[in-house]
């Protein structure tokens, strides 16, 4: 927001030979770093040395009528017949196909200068990246060490944190019951024995008031102290995200999707020959093939609906694809969330917060996101939708590493049917249940191509459990089926 620090530095340092990767949630500020280094920035307090030659490749610039992947490779080939001294890339792999990806770490690696690379893509941040920089609430961390020791360290620090506040709870709980025991005790000295006389009774009052008395001054005291000592906050963690099949519009037939003999040209240029292939419901297909290959026009032509392709009359389709100019700068982002979702609002609200969408954005203006944060709105309007066809083309670009993340396990777990461009190639083993690679003009679909995680039944069981447990009523015997149910689908 106008007038607030974005974020804080305390101590950053790299010298000639470091690759620094840069990683952080979108909007958090690793573009307004990468200016501030490069000079290109004024607006900051406290100390910037740099002495030598910067050049900044930044994330996004004009492209012609170039693809977003050829306009990278021009700029870093520039970037690295200058000789730099200090190197800047902001998502240089962005838009890169894996042919690109390879030449792009081969020459990452053998660049001498220092390298700082803002980045969400895990393979290249595991090959090239010798420390890192992670921006985490607001303040930038520097860690001496390699992504994947990186990873590691935030995962085992996060299971720390959790089995800390567990404890912690455990140790509340006892000591909860601990206060009550000393209240109920402080009641019976006061009420005295049934088998006092009257006389007793009045002749001790004033030393079971005494002691009732120290007994509850002691529970204040234990009560104080566990509000001093117990301080441990419960670690963030994101709900799994559920849709069930009766959340998306009925599909008819055995195709959703149907490609025969399409001869693909673009600016009377051949692309492909001869492409045929067929979308089941429920599959996850990903294109894969070289930039320029032809993979966004073959989505075009889909969706345009040309001679040679044809989508089944009950497919309904959910499209992203990175033209920001869709969204309503003007309008508020819970406003164009709510005017996209079919689902209720807490679901809505929790698949927008395990994509990094929490509360604090719902009353920004679209217009006041930052480049990967309007990415990120724009993909939500579609994952939310009426639709029972997601056709995504590279919904990876730009996303941050949690909202990656969510991004597989949210498709995944998609009751419906996904096709989809993608150049990170984790993503794709992840999520695709079958690929189709473009090669030489020509699209071959391999009859075992399943790398991914097969369409499963777990999220609908799961769902179905929570919601027979949350009821008024409990139907032991169906909760006995899911369990069973639930136990052979999970991984060994």
């Amino acid at each position: 927001m106008a007038g607030e620090p974005l974020f804080t530095a305390p101590h950053l340092t790299a010298q000639t030979g470091d690759r620094i990767g840069i990683v952080g949630a979108n909007g958090g500020g690793k573009t307004t770093l990468a200016r501030l280094i490069a000079g290109q920035g004024t607006d900051f307090t406290g100390e910037r040395h740099v002495d030598q030659t910067v050049t900044l490749v930044p994330q996004i610039a004009p492209t012609g009528d170039r693809s977003g992947g050829q306009s990278m490779l021009d700029r870093i080939r520039r970037a690295l017949a200058q000789r730099p001294a200090v190197l800047i890339l902001d998502e240089p792999s962005a838009n890169l196909d894996d042919d690109h990806q390879t030449w792009l770490v081969h020459q990452l690696l053998g660049y001498r200068g220092l390298l700082l690379v803002i980045s969400h893509d895990r393979e290249l941040l595991t090959a090239v990246a010798t420390g890192i920089w992670s921006l985490r609430e607001g303040e930038f961390h520097q860690y001496n060490a390699g992504f994947a020791a990186f990873e590691q360290q935030q995962t085992e620090h996060r299971q720390n944190r959790l089995q800390a506040y567990q404890h912690e709870q455990r140790e509340k709980r006892e000591v909860q019951q601990a206060i009550q025991a000393r209240h109920e005790k402080a009641a019976r000295i006061r009420k005295g024995s049934r088998r006092m006389s009257a006389q007793e009774r009045a002749n001790s009052k004033s030393l079971r008031e005494d002691n009732a008395g120290k007994m509850e001054r002691s529970a204040r005291a234990l009560k104080d102290r566990a509000n001093r000592e117990m301080t441990t906050e419960k670690p963030h963690e994101v709900a799994a995200l559920k849709l069930l099949a009766t959340d998306l519009p009925t599909v008819v037939g055995k195709q959703l999707v149907t490609v025969s003999d399409l001869h693909l040209k673009r600016d009377h240029h051949d692309l492909l020959h001869h492409v045929s292939f067929r979308i089941k419901p429920q599959e996850r297909v990903a294109i894969s093939g070289p930039n320029g290959s032809g993979k966004s026009t073959l989505i075009d032509q889909i969706l345009a609906g040309v001679p040679g392709t044809r989508l089944a009359p009950s497919a309904r389709v959910g499209y992203f694809h990175q033209d920001m100019t869709q969204l309503p700068l003007d309008r508020t982002v819970w406003a164009t969330i709510a005017a996209a979702t079919t689902l209720d609002t807490n679901r809505t609200r929790q698949i927008m917060g395990a994509f990094g969408l929490s509360a604090i954005f719902y009353d920004r203006l679209v217009g006041d996101l930052s480049g990967g944060e309007q990415v990120k709105l724009q993909l939500m309007t579609i994952l939310v939708s009426a639709s029972n066809l997601l056709i995504l083309d590279e919904p990876t670009n730009y996303l941050d590493l949690p909202a990656l993340r969510a991004l597989e396990d949210f498709l995944i777990g998609y009751p419906g049917t996904v096709l989809f461009v993608a150049h990170d190639q984790t993503f794709r083993d992840r999520v695709a249940t079958r690929t189709l690679v473009i090669q030489d003009r020509q699209l071959i679909d391999p009859d075992r191509t399943a790398v991914g995680e097969p369409a499963s039944d777990l999220p609908r069981l799961k769902f179905e459990y929570d919601q027979l447990m949350m009821a008024p009523k409990l139907d032991t015997k169906r909760l006995q089926e899911l369990r069973d149910q639930i136990e052979r689908l999970q991984p060994k």
